[in-house]
């Protein structure tokens, strides 16, 4: 399960979902470090990529890895 390696690591993962059925939408889900998961719709999944890698660079700069 990937939230405990994030909470044990202190790094928090950023991950794109493919919708489960045709019309539902991609989710650029986070899972940070303290536990909590968020998940914003997208209608692409370059629109998800995008908006998750965008707040990666912004809260860890330099740090991430891809």
């Amino acid at each position: 399960m990937a939230l405990p390696w994030a909470m044990k690591n202190k790094q928090p993962i950023y991950a794109v979902y493919d919708p489960p059925l045709r019309g539902f939408p991609y989710l650029a889900v986070v899972l940070a470090t303290d536990g909590t998961v968020t998940a914003i719709p997208f209608d692409t999944i370059e629109e998800a990529s995008t908006f998750n890698n965008q707040l990666a660079k912004a809260q860890h700069g330099a740090r991430i890895r891809h």
